[in-house]
């Protein structure tokens, strides 16, 4: 696939992954530790394929337990990709006419962006930057559509029963625990929600007995 032509044509600032010629990125979010969250990839099929069967394997057999990307307006971004099991693997093929020939696109994701571990009481929300040149209403990165969203992953992951009027107080007191936070990516950013602390509950508690949590929406 010509990287050049596909920026050209669709507009995409494409990175290189080394370790398989012929990929392409256009969009990575890696945690604190650089393991992969999400990760959206284009190239000919059996690169793809090539790439999917050596993430499947260990390094002794030739896989792939990280991967890098390169681009030019980008510093050199490392991704760990451990244990291939716990990542969603969807694919995708461009009409058959297209100027590329034979291209796939395939995303790769932590399935706790999709599926909260309730167990341990952990998820990830994925969301875009604010466009500048979309109203905020409509955009998918906007700050209320990104609270909003991420206030319902927090509720779905915590086990406490939590009110909706408390959100705001609740994020901010679960921010400033550590539990949530904020994951900066390309073309995508995170955030990661961690309630597994035996502390939830004494915090929940504590707004509650200081009267910043009531039962009872203000009017």
């Amino acid at each position: 696939m010509n990287e050049k032509a596909f920026l050209d044509i669709t507009g995409m600032a494409l990175m290189s992954l080394p370790e398989v010629p012929g990929i392409f990125a256009d969009a990575v979010v890696t945690d604190t530790h650089e393991a992969l969250v999400f990760l959206s990839l284009w190239g000919r099929d059996t690169a793809i394929q090539e790439l999917l069967a050596r993430l499947s394997v260990s390094e002794r057999e030739g896989g792939l337990e990280q991967l890098s990307l390169t681009g030019p307006e980008y510093q050199k971004v490392r991704i760990r990709t451990g244990n291939a099991d716990r990542y969603v693997k969807i694919s995708g093929r461009m009409p058959k006419d297209n100027l590329f020939g034979a291209v796939t696109q395939l995303w790769l994701y932590d399935r706790l962006v999709t599926e909260p571990d309730r167990v341990n009481r952990k998820a990830i929300l994925l969301h875009r930057v604010s466009s500048l040149s979309q109203p905020l209403s409509h955009s998918m990165g906007s700050d209320e559509d990104k609270a909003s969203r991420l206030w319902q992953r927090v509720r779905q992951t915590c086990h406490l029963p939590l009110l909706d009027h408390w959100r705001d107080t609740v994020l901010d007191a679960f921010r400033k625990e550590g539990w949530i936070q904020d994951l900066s990516g390309i073309g995508l950013n995170g955030i990661t929600i961690d309630l597994g602390s035996d502390d939830v509950e004494r915090v929940v508690g504590s707004l509650i007995l200081d009267g910043r949590l009531s039962l009872l929406q203000a009017a």
